[in-house]
């Protein structure tokens, strides 16, 4: 690939990358989700790369053993028949022991590479089972513990969602109760008015009353005939009985 082509993959991978954060910061939770199921997925996928690993290491060692069972038995067989020829007496005999003892001899020599071969495909079959248990293994846990993460910042996240929820109650509490505060310290003002107008009124009643009973005549003023008589003269008024006709008639016109 030429030097642009490299350069144009590597600004596309960034600009995917960059997305990829970008949505992971607008919807964390969402994204999170997604990344363990992407996990999730992940290790069902190497589960089953893993059984079929198994069940090929299990096929490889079951025809490595059948392989050398059949080795074993026929070099135990060649080692009889060594020790037979050794025995026979009859040339004839011997030497057809001998015979049948090269073929076995021949065919332990062209077995011994199938043995080797047997012995290393199931070697390998089984360190391929091994790293792929070593890897689901580390999966399982790190996909055991995202999801605890996980479920740790949910309940952290819900934790702060109620704190937020509780401080803004809070706050409006604290704003009711300031506005409360502040009504009622123009409702105090308003009463204490109120009672000073009230104090002013009784005052000005208290006063007029006062007024009106010193200036009303009292019983002995007027049941007193002689105080009465007195009071009348002092105010320039004529006594009861002395006015003349003409005065009385020029008092009546004045009515």
């Amino acid at each position: 690939m030429s030097f642009l082509g490299n350069l144009f993959k590597k600004h596309a991978e960034n600009a995917v990358t960059s997305m990829q954060q970008f949505l992971v910061t607008l919807d964390p939770e969402t994204a999170t989700e997604a990344q363990i199921a992407e996990f999730s997925d992940q290790l069902r996928k190497a589960s089953e790369e893993l059984a079929r690993a198994r069940a090929g290491y299990q096929k490889e060692q079951k025809e490595a053993n059948e392989i050398q069972m059949l080795y074993n038995k026929r070099l135990q067989a060649a080692t009889i028949l060594e020790a037979q020829a050794a025995e026979a007496a009859d040339p004839g005999q011997k030497a057809s022991i001998q015979a049948s003892l090269e073929k076995m001899i021949n065919m332990l020599e062209s077995m011994a590479p199938d043995v080797e071969r047997e012995k290393r495909d199931a070697e390998d079959a089984k360190q391929l089972m091994d790293e792929l248990t070593g890897f689901v293994e580390e999966s399982a846990r790190a996909l055991k513990e995202a999801r605890s993460r996980l479920d740790h910042a949910k309940s952290e996240m819900r934790r702060a969602e109620l704190e937020q929820q509780r401080a803004e109650k809070r706050a409006k509490t604290a704003e009711v109760l300031a506005g409360i505060k502040k009504s009622g310290g123009t409702f105090n003002v308003a009463l204490d008015a109120m009672q000073k107008k009230a104090d002013e009124s009784r005052v000005k009643a208290d006063a007029a009353t006062t007024r009106s009973s010193l200036l009303t005549p009292t019983n002995v003023e007027q049941d007193d005939t002689h105080i009465a008589a007195a009071l009348a003269k002092a105010s320039g008024q004529p006594e009861p009985g002395t006015q003349s006709i003409s005065e009385r008639l020029a008092a009546l016109k004045k009515k």
